[in-house]
């Protein structure tokens, strides 16, 4: 018995040292995610999607469930003209963190740009759940895809 006690706490106690290190190297590169993210945000905002495209891939390949990393990635898509690859990719960012209110607005404005009104409407109902009827982007939004379906 008392063999046996000592195998698990000795297993328990290399597996608290072994999960230590891990931790450690995944917050280093949820950190460097998030600085390659910012150099990716600034070249969008300076009108160089293609760079912004290199900053977030990198940024996607250090952290892979970063969210954040995928709503950037959309906007880049978005910024070349591919809507529907940047609803997709916001989406899996949404999947990722569902409570990313620019997120959503930016997902329901993609989903009305390629006439998904389905999960425009979607959007639209999960982010009123989240902000409230009294938010003034969801007036926006309602008036945005009521004059897309509209046309």
């Amino acid at each position: 018995m008392t063999a046996i006690l000592k195998f698990m706490v000795s297993t328990g106690l290399a597996l608290a040292v072994l999960a230590t290190p891990a931790a450690a190297i995944t917050d280093d590169y949820r950190a460097l995610s998030q600085s390659l993210l910012r150099q990716a945000q600034a070249a969008l905002d300076n009108e160089q999607p293609q760079k912004a495209a290199e900053w977030v891939n990198l940024a996607l390949t250090a952290d892979p469930s970063s969210a954040e990393a995928f709503v950037v990635k959309a906007r880049v898509q978005a910024k070349t003209g591919d809507a529907e690859e940047a609803l997709r990719l916001v989406t899996i960012g949404l999947d990722i963190e569902p409570a990313n209110l620019s997120a959503l607005i930016f997902q329901a404005e993609l989903a009305v740009e390629i006439e998904r009104f389905e999960q425009a409407d979607l959007a639209l109902t999960h982010f009123m759940k989240l902000c409230g009827k009294e938010c003034d982007e969801a007036d926006s939004l309602v008036a945005l895809i009521e004059a897309q379906r509209a046309d």
